[in-house]
């Protein structure tokens, strides 16, 4: 039996997209989440560790230079201290609100796709599909 798909109900195709958008993007995100929350804490000590430099000779402190204020890279280290002090729930939440996002962007895309899908199909009658009733037993390979 053959038939024809002469039109995709766009909500569908939103519905489908989104969801798949988001299952898609939730392992990557919180991978990506962890990353910048460990290369923010690599950073941040980093940063730190320029915040007092003392500089000798022959045994003698001279002066301690805080690079941190002379190159005026206070805002970065604040920014980095408040990344790395945050909860587990908030980089949960950051994650979550990632996949979300995607999958609104998936489901924009996918939505984009049926309806020039429908417009197409409507000029040349869409995609035929040849069709068979599933009761029979398939063959082993």
């Amino acid at each position: 039996m053959k038939v024809a798909i002469r039109r995709f109900h766009l909500s569908s195709l939103g519905q489908m997209g989104c969801l798949l958008g988001v299952v898609a993007a939730f392992l990557p995100s919180l991978l990506c989440g962890l990353l910048g929350v460990g290369l923010a804490g690599i950073a941040r000590k980093w940063l730190e560790g320029w915040q007092e430099v003392t500089l000798t000779v022959l045994g003698r402190q001279i002066t301690t230079l805080d690079f941190v204020r002379l190159l005026g890279l206070e805002g970065v280290l604040d920014t980095l201290q408040v990344l790395t002090s945050a909860s587990v729930a908030v980089l949960l939440l950051s994650v979550l609100l990632m996949a979300l996002v995607t999958g609104v962007l998936l489901a924009l895309m996918t939505i984009l796709v049926g309806i020039a899908y429908n417009l197409l199909a409507a000029a040349t009658g869409g995609v035929v599909v040849e069709m068979e009733p599933a009761t029979r037993p398939r063959p082993r390979e």
